[in-house]
């Protein structure tokens, strides 16, 4: 009996090493792949805090330093945190849940908007998106083909696109095709402090980028309700959460958003938010209150489980991204917590090189630097 268990023993551990021989040759073989590749596809991944939630007119010209940054990158595309419009009809044809997420994320009005252009124009979003992606390949667009593009932006729910063509445009005054209603939304999307806006938007300007590809997910949300109600109870009694909540890790990007607003000077907020400090308190201190401190376990690995999900999405949204650009450079503009993630997906990515804001930023200051 002792024999039979012993021999059963060495096939299980020699087919156990064989298994992670291959596996490992595996791994290996992908990692060959990526060193061979012939071309290399540059994204960088600029972790911003939520620009909108400050109070009053954000002056745009003193984020100036920071665009001229990205722009010395030299990106021919530019990503954001905003949903496709592919899956803003998947979401419109999909579950009650998907409806609560549709008027946060995207808004009653784009959506009334959208229906109304579509109807003036007597396209359905579909042939809208089809119509766009046609324009938008125009290199030099005149006034009546930007309106037109606004015009199918909206109809398709790509918002953004329509709001960066809007303000491309010198005067809106005299514009009779965009109904007054569609002009007051692009009018108030222009004045947003939102990073799309003040960052995203005005480095395409900069750089005569004709489009803003969403790269945003929301796809997990059907799921979302059930996880909120096992995780809520053991959330609000959470000792680390109540610690976690008033710790440096929230206050500091904060105070950091308070001088740039109160000083103009902004590059020690982005600095911040894209340190390798922050991103590993990304992890350590707000990620890990899920996994390993008093918060129910079932629910906290289901939390994290879903914003994987929307990161991995999300990822797979930049791919495509970079499908389209294979060997250029591209940007994206996310909220600080999902840069970590997004970089560990792109990581394993074949035809994919990360590149570090910091990094620009250190040249640029060495550069400065040598010549004084």
């Amino acid at each position: 009996m002792k024999l039979k268990i012993g021999i059963f023993s060495v096939i299980f551990f020699i087919s156990n090493v064989a298994f992670a021989g291959k596996e490992s040759t595996y791994l290996q073989n992908i990692s060959h792949l990526q060193s061979k590749a012939k071309a290399q596809t540059q994204v960088m991944v600029l972790g911003s805090t939520h620009l909108n939630s400050i109070k009053g007119k954000l002056d745009e010209s003193a984020l100036s330093p920071i665009i001229q940054m990205l722009a010395s990158f030299k990106p021919t595309a530019i990503g954001i945190e905003s949903l496709r419009a592919e899956d803003i009809i998947a979401m419109l044809n999909g579950s009650d849940e998907y409806q609560a997420v549709l008027a946060q994320f995207v808004g009653d009005t784009l959506l009334s908007l959208a229906k109304k252009e579509q109807e003036n124009l007597g396209i359905t979003a579909k042939v809208a998106i089809a119509k766009l992606k046609v324009l938008l390949d125009v290199p030099m667009l005149t006034t009546e083909q930007r309106i037109e593009v606004i015009r199918f932006a909206i109809a398709g729910y790509n918002k953004d696109t329509a709001v960066l063509h809007w303000r491309y445009l010198n005067s809106h005054s005299s514009i009779e095709t965009i109904s007054p209603g569609l002009k007051a939304y692009l009018d108030a999307s222009a004045r947003s402090n939102n990073e799309i806006n003040t960052i995203a938007t005005a480095l395409a300007l900069t750089l005569n980028i004709n489009r803003l590809y969403p790269i945003d997910d929301h796809l997990d949300k059907d799921m979302y309700s059930n996880m909120v109600e096992k995780l809520m109870d053991s959330y609000n009694e959470s000792k680390a959460f109540k610690a976690f909540s008033t710790s440096e890790y929230i206050n500091k990007p904060e105070r950091l958003k308070a001088q740039g607003v109160e000083t103009g000077d902004w590059l020690p907020l982005f600095s911040w938010t894209n340190s390798d400090e922050y991103m590993s308190d990304v992890i350590d201190k707000e990620w890990r209150l899920f996994v390993d401190e008093d918060i129910d376990v079932e629910a906290g690995l289901s939390r994290i489980a879903l914003w994987e999900v929307r990161n991995l999405n999300m990822v797979s949204n930049i791919m495509r991204v970079v499908a389209d650009h294979v060997g250029e450079k591209v940007i994206i503009v996310v909220g600080s917590n999902h840069k970590v993630f997004l970089e560990q997906y792109l990581s394993n990515m074949i035809g994919v090189n990360i590149v570090q804001f910091n990094d620009i930023l250190s040249n640029k200051n060495n550069i400065t630097t040598s010549k004084l």
